[in-house]
């Protein structure tokens, strides 16, 4: 009887495991063949028609402010400040006395000076009547004649160092913050004050040295800088290094910062950092599209493109079509207002993906929904403008 019950609950058990493993299988069988149909939604994307369009060659550039005339006002001799003439900030002229050093003791040996002057006058004019009546020799007037001249020069050498001891504006301008104090000694090379001449401002630069054929006297140069915003100015090249740097290989430039007759004069600030941009007469022929449509990778740049044979109706809007995409090495060459030259890799008339290319593939269906044409506004007035 105990026998005939095992046998029962094996075979019981077997039928189980038939059952369990044989549910299993139809289980993935279902799943996999589920899947095997299943085909994801389209991604949604917006695309844009390129065409060719021609830059004008640019070279880039990063510079700096500079004044007509700046120089750090210093001392020619050394002494202690009894008055300060000016203020931090103050416009001067040519010629004005900004600070007085003390000069009391050259003042003094002026005086010594100019007596000695007197003296050696009237010797040599006594030694002139003498020698008429044969009463001195040529030697004793002519070493009158080295004394007075002596005389003189000292009377000379101390009223220019009297002058020393006014420093004065070496030109109109402005002087920045005044860096001593009354009563304090200085010696030659102690920075008083800043001055810079704002009359006229330039733009220096470098370039590298294989662009030198591209630049020229008078040549347009346009320059931005983080100070004001969005707004461009304008300098002329008027100045070019006539050598080359032997370590950097670069050229240096100077342009003519020019107001714009439509535009509020600006102040710049020597030093100001600035982002310049040369344009030249060579022309590039690109296909721009907007920056957002390039995909950058260490393999390389790409863009996505509809393939035009795959065109089919949507299945949930028919307003809208279906595609299916290709990914597009491409070469690029530059950026300017929010477009990406592109020289290789497409060709005019290429519907390009301007959206969500970030989730795409090779061979993704997409969906093309153009209902918003401000991409397409953009994309014509780059083209027209060629810029």
């Amino acid at each position: 009887m105990s026998k005939k019950v095992t046998l029962i609950g094996a075979a019981s058990m077997a039928t189980i495991v038939v059952v369990v493993f044989g549910f299993y299988s139809f289980k993935q069988h279902m799943i996999k063949s589920k899947l095997a149909d299943y085909k994801p939604a389209p991604e949604a994307v917006t695309s844009l028609a390129v065409n060719v369009s021609n830059w004008k060659q640019n070279i880039a550039a990063v510079g700096h402010i500079t004044a007509d005339k700046q120089v750090n006002i210093t001392p020619q001799l050394s002494g202690q400040i009894s008055n300060i003439k000016f203020h931090s900030g103050d416009i001067v002229k040519q010629g004005d006395i900004l600070l007085q050093l003390n000069d009391r003791l050259l003042q003094a040996n002026l005086k010594t000076s100019q007596a000695n002057l007197k003296l050696s006058s009237i010797e040599y004019q006594r030694q002139l009547k003498l020698l008429k009546t044969h009463s001195t020799s040529q030697d004793s007037v002519d070493t009158a004649a080295a004394k007075l001249a002596t005389s003189k020069a000292d009377v000379e050498y101390i009223k220019t160092q009297i002058d020393f001891m006014q420093i004065k504006a070496p030109f109109s301008g402005k002087v920045g913050i005044r860096q001593v104090n009354k009563g304090d000694f200085i010696q030659p090379g102690t920075t008083i004050v800043a001055l810079q001449n704002l009359d006229q401002q330039y733009i220096d630069f470098s370039i590298p040295e294989i662009e030198l054929a591209n630049v020229a006297l008078g040549q347009k140069v346009a320059f931005t800088t983080d100070t004001y915003k969005g707004q461009q100015f304008t300098a002329y090249i008027s100045a070019i290094e006539p050598s080359v740097d032997s370590q950097s290989h670069n050229l240096d430039i100077r342009a003519k910062v020019t107001p714009s007759a439509d535009k509020p004069k600006v102040s710049f600030i020597s030093g100001m950092y600035v982002q310049a941009s040369i344009e030249t007469a060579q022309v590039l022929k690109v296909i721009p599209v907007p920056n957002i449509a390039v995909t950058y990778s260490l393999y390389g740049d790409a863009v996505y493109v509809l393939k035009a044979d795959s065109k089919v109706a949507s299945a949930t809007d028919s307003k809208f079509n279906e595609y299916k995409v290709e990914r597009r090495a491409v070469t690029t060459a530059g950026e300017r207002a929010g477009f990406v030259g592109i020289v290789s890799g497409l060709n005019a008339g290429d519907q390009i993906i301007t959206s969500n290319t970030q989730t795409l593939k090779q061979d993704a269906q997409v969906l093309v929904n153009n209902s918003n044409a401000f991409l397409q506004t953009a994309s014509t007035t780059v083209s027209n403008n060629g810029k």
